[in-house]
């Protein structure tokens, strides 16, 4: 191994060790928040299991019907999805940061402390004003997503094998969150072995 490539190791190592206790700070910091949104949407009764039931089956007769892999159900994920869901609707916005300001990403990544690659992963939120019956609010969100390019790819995806959902109703609104998830890459870096 020559010298500037032990040079390059060297100075990428020390900047994880510098970053190292800032991510996981975030990473404590947005596990606290996820368990409060859970906490507080189970109070206040806010999760909806019929409407998330209802939108993983029309994501998968979706697929189905254009030829693409059937999703499993990700109980793993389900929290991360009714969190972020409960987090929206507690908050009144739609997006994939959340109100502590982590992004999808580092939402993830907090989720799964020490894993450093994570698996191919994407998400797809919605919400809709004046919610009335399970049905009509499943097949609003749904409709939202397949109104969007971006979420439509998702949901078309043949990279993932799994998917989350959590729907939450709050007064006049209602917001659900998909997680979906492929196959966790093997490396070296979540491994633990070495070269």
């Amino acid at each position: 191994m020559n010298r500037i490539h032990l040079k390059t190791l060297f100075i990428w190592a020390l900047a994880f060790a510098a970053l190292a206790p800032a991510q996981m700070a975030r990473a404590e910091q947005y596990a606290q928040l996820m368990s409060r949104m859970l906490a507080q949407g189970d109070a206040q009764h806010l999760f909806q299991p019929a409407i998330e039931k209802r939108l993983f089956d029309m994501v998968n007769a979706y697929r189905r019907s254009h030829g693409a892999n059937i999703l499993a159900d990700d109980p793993a994920m389900k929290g991360a999805a009714r969190a972020h869901a409960a987090d929206m609707a507690l908050h009144n916005f739609l997006g994939h940061v959340a109100s502590s300001g982590h992004d999808f990403d580092s939402r993830m990544h907090a989720l799964r402390p020490g894993v450093m690659v994570l698996p191919t992963m994407a998400e797809n939120a919605a919400g809709m004003h004046r919610p009335s019956s399970a049905e009509f609010v499943a097949q609003q969100l749904f409709s939202a997503w397949l109104a969007s390019a971006p979420h439509l790819h998702t949901l078309l995806s043949r990279d993932y094998l799994k998917v989350a959902t959590g729907v939450t109703i709050i007064d006049d609104r209602a917001y659900a969150d998909q997680i979906f998830t492929g196959p966790q890459a093997e490396t070296n870096m979540n491994s633990g072995g070495g070269n």
